[in-house]
């Protein structure tokens, strides 16, 4: 009689969780089984101190519940003793940077072709012993007979000062104010190709 009783308890669960399957409901092993239901006592406690194992249903024949046992293996430390190796990556090394230079460089040094009003100013350098010994003019306003005029009065002048100075830092040349300006920013662009040489 209790044989029959958990048979018929067996199918009658087993009904129940396939139609509970089709339905759309979780699966056995997403929830417990009432134990009652199926004549168990419930999940068996690990003896490794892990999670519990499962019971399984008794088959319809009223034999003993199967368990299964859920273990958990540590990873073995890798063959030839000892843990993880490390290692370190070398660091790129890289040179300081080379400090400015201090006095030019020897040599010719071309500024910046400037435009300016009434056309284009531009200059190169001769640069001897770490200072400027001469300035030549490689381009300057000449579309206008006056700009001609202004130029040969003025270009002299600017080349003494600068030579003078040894710098950019010139004053401008009264009634020359687009020359001198395009002057002093060709010059500066040469002056510091030769400090960047």
């Amino acid at each position: 009689m209790r044989r029959a009783m958990i048979a018929l308890m067996g199918t009658a669960a087993g009904t129940v969780l396939l139609v509970g399957a089709k339905a759309g409901f979780s699966s056995p092993t997403d929830r417990p089984l009432d134990p009652q239901a199926v004549g168990a006592t419930g999940p068996v406690p690990s003896a490794s101190g892990g999670p519990p194992s499962a019971v399984t249903m008794p088959p319809g024949n009223g034999a003993a519940p199967t368990t299964t046992t859920a273990t958990t293996t540590a990873a073995a430390p890798p063959a030839g003793g000892g843990g993880t190796k490390t290692t370190s990556t070398p660091k790129p090394t890289t040179a300081a940077p080379k400090p400015p230079r201090t006095t030019m460089k020897d040599g010719t040094f071309g500024g910046n072709s400037v435009y300016v009003e009434y056309g284009s100013v531009e200059l190169s350098i001769v640069v001897s012993g770490g200072k400027i010994t001469d300035i030549k003019v490689l381009d300057s306003p000449s579309n206008h007979s006056r700009s001609v005029q202004i130029n040969n009065n003025a270009l002299p002048k600017l080349k003494s000062q600068a030579l003078s100075k040894q710098s950019a830092d010139i004053d401008t040349v009264s009634g020359a104010t687009y020359t001198s300006s395009g002057y002093k920013l060709s010059l500066q662009s040469a002056i510091d190709r030769a400090f960047q040489a």
